[in-house]
C-alpha cells in the first residue's frame, strides 16, 4: 500500500510553481489540479507495481491535538498571512480536489474530522500489520507499505520492518535504524516542534506567543541524559508535566482510540472508483487534457 500525506505531497509539488500561483484564479485552480494529479499519477506509475494501491490521507478541519493543547499550530495562519500567496484559494482548491479525487479516481481518500493526515497514516500502518495480509508461499505476512511524505515524524513507523518512507522534497528514502528511531522519538519529545507550536521540555506552553521571548535552550549534555534515561532524566515536576505534554502531541502511539477507531472505520467503508470514463470526463472538464494520454497510469 502507498500511503500519501496529501497536504504535504500536494504543497511540496505546487509550491515549485510559486510565480504561476499568483495569476488568474481560474488558471491557479487549473495549475493546482494538474500538478497534484500528475504527481499522484507519477507515484502510482513508479511504485504501484511493488507497493500496490494508493491511499490518500487528508487533514481534517479540526485537530484533536488542539483540543488538548490550544497553542498547537497556532502560528501557521500568522505566517501564511504574511505571504503573498493566496492561501485561501490554494486550500479551497485542495479541499475541492480531495472530494473530486475520491469520486473520480481509483484511490481511497480518507478524511476524518478530528484527525490529521499523520494520524491516518500512523493508524493504517499499524492496522495493516495484522490485517489485509498477503501470502508468501504458505505464510501470511504484512504487505509492503510506502509512505510518501517528507515529514520526519514518520520515522516512528519504521519500527515495522515492512514500512519505508520516500521524501518528495529530498527525493530519497528516509531509512532509519532501530536506534535512530528510538533516539528520534525521544529527541522530538525533548526539543518539541517549533513549526507545530510545541515547545521544548524547558519552556512553557505559550512561549511562542510571547513577544521577544525565546525558548530556554537544551544543552547537549541534557539531551544526552534524556536519550539515555528517557523521562527519568526529568529534574522537576514541571519537566515531567512538559514531557507528558510533548509525548501526547508527537508520539503516534498516543493517538486517542476514538480517533483511530474512526479512521479504521472510515477506511474499511470507503469505496474506490474504477470507472475509467469518470477519470476521462473529469480530466476533460477540468482542462487537464495533457493527462488524457496517460490515463492508464492513474
Amino acid at each position: 500500500m502507498i500511503l500519501v500525506d496529501y497536504s504535504q505531497v500536494a504543497l511540496s509539488a505546487i509550491l515549485t510553481f510559486q510565480r504561476e500561483l499568483k495569476g488568474d484564479e481560474s488558471e491557479v485552480k487549473n495549475l493546482i489540479r494538474h500538478v497534484v494529479l500528475s504527481t499522484l499519477k507519477s507515484y502510482k506509475k513508479k511504485y504501484g507495481a511493488e507497493y500496490g494501491d494508493i491511499v490518500i490521507a487528508c487533514d481534517g478541519r479540526k485537530y484533536w491535538r488542539r483540543e488538548v493543547f490550544s497553542y498547537y499550530k497556532a502560528a501557521r495562519k500568522k505566517n501564511r498571512d504574511a505571504s503573498d500567496l493566496d492561501w485561501g484559494l490554494i486550500f479551497d482548491t485542495l479541499n475541492d480536489m480531495r472530494m473530486e479525487v475520491a469520486e473520480n479516481f481509483p484511490y481511497k481518500v480518507i478524511h476524518v474530522e478530528r484527525a490529521e493526515g499523520d494520524d491516518i497514516i500512523a493508524t493504517l500502518a499499524k492496522h495493516l500489520q495484522d490485517n489485509e495480509l498477503i501470502k508468501e508461499g504458505i505464510v501470511e505476512e504484512p504487505q509492503k507499505i510506502l509512505i510518501l511524505s517528507s515529514d520526519k515524524d514518520f520515522k516512528q513507523l519504521q519500527i515495522y520492518p515492512n514500512v519505508r518512507q520516500w521524501s518528495p522534497m529530498q527525493k530519497k528514502f528516509l531509512d532509519a535504524s532501530h536506534r535512530e528511531i528510538m533516539d528520534y522519538k525521544i529527541e522530538h519529545i525533548v526539543k518539541g516542534d517549533a513549526g507545530d507550536g510545541v515547545p521544548n521540555l524547558l519552556s512553557p506552553d505559550d512561549i511562542f506567543t510571547r513577544e521577544g521571548e525565546r525558548q530556554r535552550p537544551i544543552s547537549r549534555k541534557r539531551l544526552t541524559e534524556f536519550l539515555e534515561r528517557g523521562k527519568d532524566a526529568c529534574r522537576s515536576e514541571e519537566e515531567r508535566r512538559n514531557w507528558d505534554r510533548n509525548e501526547q502531541l508527537v508520539a503516534f502511539d498516543k493517538i486517542p482510540e476514538s480517533v483511530t477507531s474512526e479512521i479504521i472505520d472510515t477506511y474499511l467503508n470507503t469505496t474506490v472508483n474504477n470507472d475509467k470514463m469518470k477519470i476521462m470526463n473529469y480530466l476533460m472538464e477540468n482542462r487537464c487534457r495533457l493527462l488524457l494520454d496517460e490515463i492508464e497510469d492513474f
